[in-house]
């Protein structure tokens, strides 16, 4: 007997690697699962769920590489795209982490225009910084990201103004980074 399956998955050849599982059932159908996982994100915790076909040998002969084609296509771009979004958080992490190094080693200015003038213009651009990274940290938070989120989590020593809030931030990523764990 010759069949041409390897070909057929040549041709929806997708970054990656397959995971097929073929179940038989007392009623002559066959469940096939495919399970699509990226090369990239060898960490286990960013799996899919798989794509699952129920039938008879011969229903699912008929329509399986047809039925398969346009997940896998979805698949591996979704793939292409959370590498290139990965690449791009790490970058930002290497930014943030950077900028309070470069702040340290600055050497303040102690130019005088008026009384709390400097003092304002620093404190409201420390601010900003701040503010921003919440807004990074708010985002991974509602990305079940808590890892990441707590990885730009910044000091207490550079932000002392900000202590609770910090803590408080550092405490619920921690419940729910730990929360996640349990599944």
């Amino acid at each position: 007997m010759r069949t041409n399956f390897f070909q057929a998955i040549q041709r929806l050849h997708g970054a990656g690697s397959w995971i097929i599982n073929v179940s038989f059932s007392a009623e002559s159908e066959l469940l096939v699962s495919v399970l699509l996982k990226s090369s990239a994100a060898e960490s286990g915790g960013n799996t899919l769920p798989p794509m699952l076909y129920r039938g008879t040998a011969k229903e699912i002969d008929e329509g399986f590489f047809e039925s398969l084609s346009a997940p896998v296509e979805q698949t591996v771009s979704f793939f292409e795209n959370l590498s290139a979004y990965q690449k791009g958080l790490e970058d930002a992490k290497a930014k943030l982490i950077s900028k309070p190094k470069e702040k340290s080693s600055s050497v303040p200015d102690t130019k005088k225009i008026g009384d709390s003038t400097i003092e304002s213009i620093e404190s409201a651009s420390i601010k900003t910084k701040f503010e921003d990274i919440v807004k990074d940290i708010a985002a991974l938070n509602s990305s079940c990201k808590y890892g990441e989120a707590l990885a730009i989590l910044p000091n207490v020593e550079d932000y002392p103004d900000k202590k609770a809030e910090i803590e408080k931030l550092q405490k619920e990523l921690n419940w729910r980074k730990s929360q996640m764990t349990l599944l």
